[in-house]
């Protein structure tokens, strides 16, 4: 049983830090278009992170085993996070603000119906949020930095713009640092650290799934949201 909720979980607190939003930095059409390009040109809004997980992954000195081994647990937490996204979406779910009719005033009409059917919780926010948050133990002020990054560049303009909730975005930032703790009690195995660090021959799989993240962090996962797009739609039909 599918269970749909029209409004999402305290409606009245979200519309009040929407409203505040709003009051903040008001609807005008330069604004929404300025929000909107940072959405949708990656190298505004998610090709830093990815940079940033390169230099930390590419760097060769005497910490880099620890520091691979780290960001293999953040990557790993992503996973088991939108995993556990998977399981509760279906039966958790409201349309995006601007598919609300109680939100749709506080945007403007030429707004209303761009949002998806099923907007919690905000998937951009929980992979950069887990990542970033994931660079605590390395190096605490970057770590913060970035996360505040993420709030600024990838959540806020998606709230802008009515695809998401505060709470989607409140949501997903606890479940990313609850995932990463669960993650972090997880010692890598021997064989994998060995793995993580190797040289030369035997590292054409690693290196193309490093390149492969790499590239999807920065571009949004707009890949793997086709390719999971894809898939749904085989199996429904």
């Amino acid at each position: 049983m599918v269970t749909t909720i029209t409004d999402p979980w305290f409606s009245h607190w979200n519309y009040i830090l929407l409203k505040a939003l709003f009051r903040a930095i008001p609807h005008t059409p330069g604004t929404d278009d300025w929000f909107d390009f940072v959405i949708t040109c990656p190298f505004l809004g998610t090709w830093f992170f990815a940079v940033v997980f390169y230099l930390l992954w590419a760097r060769d000195d005497e910490k880099l085993l620890r520091r691979r081994s780290y960001l293999l647990q953040s990557v790993l937490a992503v996973g088991a996070a939108f995993l556990f996204t998977a399981v509760i979406r279906p039966w958790i779910r409201w349309p995006a603000p601007v598919l609300n009719p109680a939100f749709q005033p506080l945007f403007p009409p030429y707004l209303w119906g761009s949002g998806t059917k099923n907007c919690f919780p905000s998937h951009s926010t929980l992979a950069y949020f887990t990542v970033t948050m994931g660079l605590w133990r390395l190096n605490r002020g970057l770590s913060v930095l970035l996360s505040l990054l993420v709030l600024a560049c990838v959540s806020t303009p998606r709230m802008y713009l009515g695809g998401h909730y505060p709470i989607d975005v409140i949501f997903s930032c606890a479940l990313g640092l609850c995932t990463l703790l669960c993650v972090w009690r997880w010692h890598v195995p021997n064989g994998i650290s060995t793995w993580l660090i190797r040289k030369g021959s035997g590292t054409t799989v690693r290196d193309c799934l490093f390149f492969l993240w790499t590239f999807e962090l920065g571009e949004g996962f707009r890949g793997a949201e086709l390719v999971s797009g894809a898939v749904h739609h085989f199996f429904r039909s």
